[in-house]
């Protein structure tokens, strides 16, 4: 099993985005828009709370272009997203080498790993997504759950259903975790990173865990920022994320090099340059 330092390893991303501040640059589009889709969300929900409230001069109108903007504001976002963590995986690939990737190269070489990027990214959304439906199901009192039909074995099928969802969100976040290094892989190797990540995951699960149980801690306590609270978290927890993923998966590809570990993962097609080249 790799050595692989929970502690060590946010220090260095910590002082890789020192070294370059232009990483916080990258993510400054995709913090615009997920402050953005926070602020339709939060339109879309008072006119639901207000058409419960005066149902009969419900409009549709109104909330389904709200929707329509929240979809394609979502959309560019999540593009925005996805080439953000071309660039910072790039830039810090340089910095490890000594170099330093200016953001124009960074921007315009991390565009063109966003098609096949995206695919592992709607991935792991997908997977985020039934993780939050299977753990909202398990713990929440829905009317559909609470409301059930009055039959004698309602109760029990309830009982199963939020077993169901509790074990759904288990086996989804282990997933995640496991497929938590898809960007850099994907980025620096000729695949999607998927087979690469969950590889270099094996027997590091619990550390890479504990990495993304910190930096979800960080995003959830930047969130409650008033109003900017989405901006902020995405454009500081962003960077850190990225860099501290980056530097685990060349710490995890090295100890597969020195032969620490038995892994069978392509080498990465794109190497870091020496220092000078940009």
């Amino acid at each position: 099993m790799s050595k692989l330092k929970i502690i060590d390893a946010i220090k260095r991303s910590f002082n890789l985005l020192k070294k370059d501040p232009t990483l916080i640059v990258l993510f400054i589009l995709p913090a615009i828009f997920s402050l953005l889709s926070q602020g339709i969300i939060a339109h879309l929900s008072s006119l639901i709370m207000f058409s419960m409230i005066i149902w009969d001069g419900l409009e549709l109108a109104p909330m389904v272009h709200v929707l329509l903007l929240l979809i394609l504001s979502f959309i560019i976002g999540f593009f925005f997203k996805v080439w953000a963590l071309a660039g910072a995986v790039l830039k810090v690939t340089e910095l490890e080498k000594g170099g330093k990737l200016g953001l124009k190269e960074a921007l315009s070489r991390g565009l063109k790993k966003v098609p096949k990027l995206l695919v592992p990214a709607i991935v792991g959304f997908a997977i985020s997504i039934i993780m939050v439906a299977g753990l909202t199901i398990a713990i929440t009192n829905f009317p559909f759950i609470s409301m059930a039909p009055l039959v004698q074995d309602a109760e029990p099928s309830n009982i199963v259903l939020r077993v169901a969802m509790g074990f759904l969100f288990v086996i989804g976040l282990y997933v995640l975790i496991r497929l938590y290094l898809y960007g850099p892989a994907c980025v620096l190797e000729n695949n999607f990173g998927l087979k690469t990540s969950w590889k270099l995951v094996k027997g590091n699960w619990w550390k890479l865990f504990a990495i993304f149980l910190i930096f979800l801690v960080m995003s959830a306590i930047i969130d409650r920022a008033y109003i900017i609270g989405p901006f902020l978290s995405g454009l500081i927890v962003g960077p850190f994320t990225i860099a501290a993923k980056a530097l685990i998966y060349f710490q995890l590809r090295e100890a597969k090099s020195s032969g620490e570990e038995e892994l069978d993962v392509d080498e990465p097609k794109e190497r870091p340059t020496e220092e000078g080249e940009v």
